[in-house]
């Protein structure tokens, strides 16, 4: 094989080579088809280039020809296309022009809309509506507003449901309904002076448990009650306690406990009940145990906070 006829070979080869890049290229860009022009007007292209795909119903059948400046600040950009012949029965003048993605940080491409039956064809040359693309910072916030608006959403939701019925349905099985029904009538100290009277109960007299507020035996409390009903007095005070356990579950269950009694009271004898306070001592290391403190009305001493004899 002379040298001359290698030379031609690698000639040929190269011409082949060269045609084939020329025909992928210009297949690729359709200068190989019969094409015409849309146009579309965008704010901003999102970073878009001159020959970037053009795609209708996600088939690569055009490309990007040019991208115009606007001629003023209040105009828009202007992206020309090179769109297949073939699409001319699809692409509508209500069709729209959308700048998409490939992937998350992909190349930016053109997607068209299909467009109704009832619209009208579209020339060569004529022009369609474009929509902005999503910008992903803004999308990347709108994400994480999202997730905390959410995060929160769900904390609410996890407390009102703590709060609607694992609380209340452990108050419920105590005796009483809602640990915030305990704040009222509450004093937070015993009077500095004497009681005229008290009445004093030892817890397993009263209730059923150990750990709960449900009254057992309220014919226990229709002495101090007839008391009550029969004479006067300034202030009268329930007291509960408990000997031993957590002091801060406990201070809740000694208020309910004094809550239920003084409901009782207030419910099954005449009396100003305004005149009737609870308070929860919580753990004493005496004794589990309802005192009914009674004030007579002569006595002018006020409790020690300021709270007892309110009216």
């Amino acid at each position: 094989m002379g040298r001359a006829f290698r030379l031609g070979i690698l000639i040929l080869t190269s011409l082949a080579v060269l045609a084939g890049g020329v025909f992928l290229i210009g297949e690729k860009h359709f200068q190989f088809r019969r094409t015409y022009q849309l146009e579309a007007e965008f704010a901003n292209v999102g970073g878009l280039d001159n020959g970037a795909d053009v795609r209708v119903g996600g088939i690569h059948l055009g490309t990007v020809r040019q991208i115009s400046l606007p001629r003023g600040p209040e105009g828009k950009l202007t992206v020309v296309m090179d769109l297949s012949d073939s699409t001319r029965n699809i692409i509508r003048q209500d069709s729209v022009a959308g700048i998409k993605t490939e992937g998350l940080m992909g190349n930016k491409y053109v997607e068209i809309t299909f467009g109704s039956e009832k619209a009208p064809e579209i020339e060569n040359g004529g022009r369609i509506r474009g929509e902005p693309p999503v910008d992903l910072g803004d999308a990347a916030v709108a994400a994480t507003n999202q997730a905390k608006a959410a995060a929160a959403a769900f904390t609410d939701d996890a407390e009102a449901l703590k709060q609607n019925f694992l609380l209340r349905g452990y108050f419920k099985r105590r005796g009483y309904e809602d640990a915030s029904e305990l704040a009222q009538n509450r004093i937070e100290r015993l009077p500095e002076e004497t009681s005229s009277k008290e009445y004093v109960y030892e817890a397993k007299e009263l209730f059923d448990k150990s750990d709960d507020a449900k009254l057992k035996n309220q014919k226990a409390l229709e002495e101090a009650g007839k008391f009550l009903e029969q004479n006067k007095f300034r202030l009268a005070v329930v007291a509960s306690s408990v000997e031993t356990g957590d002091s801060g579950k406990d201070r809740v269950l000694t208020e309910a406990r004094a809550k239920v009694v003084r409901d009782y009271l207030v419910r099954n004898f005449k009396f100003d009940d305004r005149r009737v306070k609870l308070i929860g001592l919580g753990k004493s290391g005496d004794a589990s145990r309802v005192t009914i403190l009674i004030y007579a009305s002569g006595a002018v001493a006020g409790p020690r906070g300021g709270h007892a004899g309110d009216q």
